[in-house]
């Protein structure tokens, strides 16, 4: 059983090389989060961060064959998409706090149900936004450079922050089911359990959330702007010439 001081040797601890606690250079601060920590937790989840940002873009390759194969199917999904925007207040009006909400609760989710679900929901919360991609790319009805253009356009200004959060979450989250599979050998199986918790909750708090507020007042406050812009383009190119 973990008494209190155990806890708290875990929570003060950062990584080593290896993924295992040791004790930190200078005490628990901001600064040795930003300077200690979080590099340190990255560079231990490096191969788990690779293999999520693999299924993002096997996600992007699964939307645009759905796309092309399934049209039906993607306009289904598509409106469901579209359904969820207008829920949390439409194109026009949609909130930051809106956004914000939505994407912390899909986060938020990923490591609860990570052991739940083996490791299969974090990888979905990953591969997701690349399908919608996916498909995107393919409706959009322009030559293929005007496509990666315009998807450059709605996504880069949000997804430079959004991408990687849902990234790292999803890593951080996959780190939980990993601690069972390959525990830390001077760990017993519970601190494994809690240290890889504390890697997350870490993770989470300086780093995920953070990318994910920024993410949310970016795609409000700039992307939508970029979205109505390219609207107003379209409906202006629709109009018969004489």
């Amino acid at each position: 059983m973990l008494n209190w001081k155990r806890l708290y040797w875990l929570w003060n601890a950062t990584c080593d090389a290896k993924g295992a606690p040791r004790e930190p250079e200078s005490d628990f601060s901001l600064i040795r989060v930003y300077a200690q920590d979080i590099p340190a937790i990255l560079k231990t989840n490096r191969w788990l961060i690779l293999f999520t940002a693999g299924s993002f873009f096997a996600g992007i390759v699964a939307g645009a064959v759905l796309a092309l194969g399934y049209p039906n199917a993607t306009e289904t999904l598509l409106r469901a998409y579209a359904a969820q925007i207008e829920r949390l207040g439409g194109i026009e009006s949609i909130s930051t706090g809106a956004i914000l909400r939505n994407n912390l609760r899909i986060l938020l989710l990923s490591p609860l149900l990570t052991l739940v679900t083996l490791g299969l929901y974090p990888l979905l919360v990953a591969a997701l936004p690349g399908v919608i991609l996916g498909m995107l790319a393919v409706q959009i009805d322009a030559m293929i450079p005007l496509k990666i253009i315009v998807g450059l356009l709605l996504v880069l200004p949000h997804g430079v922050f959004e991408i990687p959060a849902i990234l790292c979450g999803s890593a951080l989250s996959l780190r939980l089911a990993w601690s069972l599979l390959r525990p830390v050998p001077s760990l017993t199986a519970m601190e494994n359990l809690v240290w890889a918790a504390v890697n997350v909750i870490k993770g989470y708090v300086f780093l995920v959330i953070p990318l994910i507020v920024i993410a949310a007042w970016v795609e409000v406050n700039v992307t939508g702007h970029i979205a109505r812009w390219l609207i107003g383009l379209s409906a202006v190119a629709a109009i018969p010439q004489p």
